[in-house]
């Protein structure tokens, strides 16, 4: 009577040995498929924050494109505004010394000689 109750234990055991064995199978496959969606969600984040870390490089780098050409812009039209106010002084002191007379002119030139003598 031993030698049957020990079988129908033992069938007992295995039966529920298979059904907890599908049951940590069953979890296992759960738990996998867990960690492929939160493996794919995370790939998804990452494109998208390179995406958005490409996006930020590029715009920066059209920001500082812009600037740089504003800047070359203001730096040539403050030349020409420098350069035009030399052309403007030049030809002003060019009409000065065109209205001089000769007299005036040697008057100047004397006056200036002994330091360009020294020089």
């Amino acid at each position: 009577m031993l030698a049957a109750h020990d079988a129908a234990v033992l069938w007992y055991n295995t039966g529920m040995d298979k059904d907890i064995l599908n049951e940590v199978i069953v979890a296992e496959k759960e738990i996998q498929e867990g960690i492929e969606r939160e493996q794919s969600r995370h790939r998804e984040l990452l494109q998208c924050v390179q995406r958005d870390a490409d996006e930020s490089v590029a715009r920066a780098a059209r920001e500082m494109s812009e600037s740089q050409a504003r800047d070359v812009q203001a730096a040539l039209q403050d030349a020409e505004t420098r350069a035009r106010t030399i052309l403007d002084d030049a030809a002003a002191l060019a009409g000065r010394l065109e209205r001089l007379d000769d007299r005036e002119l040697i008057d100047i030139v004397l006056k200036r000689l002994p330091r360009i003598l020294m020089e």
